[in-house]
């Protein structure tokens, strides 16, 4: 076994600790740790599929503001949050499980539907290539994405001032 295998199992045990994490914790604090962990997982294994460019868009947009919206929200329902029913860890795990399986199957189904199998492909999109569709074609698309995530985090900043000055 070399060291990118041991990088790679690395990696895998880290994003699955984190999605269990995530899944089974009893508090939202730690749920939303597991996220990001399994975020970080998943951007570790782009690196390893020799693609850096999806793995700095995964931590840039799903680590980075994603994460923050998360803990805004948590911040937000903080006091307020009733602590629902509680399951067992076994009814967690066969949720969990249940629901991976079923995204896993649509997945696939969708993949295997929507691009057909070529032997050869004729063409092969660099980063660079995406990096000027995103700026010369999608530009708009993109800083709309980015005035979203600007205007949600002052919503929360603004609900989180004025909901404890009314208490």
């Amino acid at each position: 076994m070399n060291l990118g295998e041991i990088i790679f199992l690395i990696t895998i045990v880290a994003t699955l600790g984190g999605a269990a994490m995530a899944v089974l914790s009893g508090s939202i604090i730690y749920a939303m740790m597991g996220l990001v962990t399994t975020m970080f997982g998943i951007a570790g294994l782009y690196v390893y599929l020799d693609n850096p460019f999806l793995s700095m868009m995964q931590i840039l947009i799903y680590v980075g503001a994603v994460s923050v919206l998360i803990a805004f929200a948590i911040m937000l329902i903080g006091p307020l949050y009733r602590k629902p029913k509680e399951w067992t860890t076994v009814g967690k795990f066969v949720a969990a499980l249940g629901v991976a399986l079923v995204s896993l199957f649509m997945f696939v189904r969708f993949v295997m539907e929507t691009f057909p199998r070529v032997e050869n492909p004729s063409f092969k999109i660099t980063t660079k290539e995406i990096g000027r569709l995103f700026f010369n074609n999608l530009v708009l698309p993109f800083e709309l994405i980015s005035l979203l995530v600007v205007v949600a985090i002052l919503g929360a900043i603004m609900l989180a001032l004025f909901s404890r000055g009314n208490k």
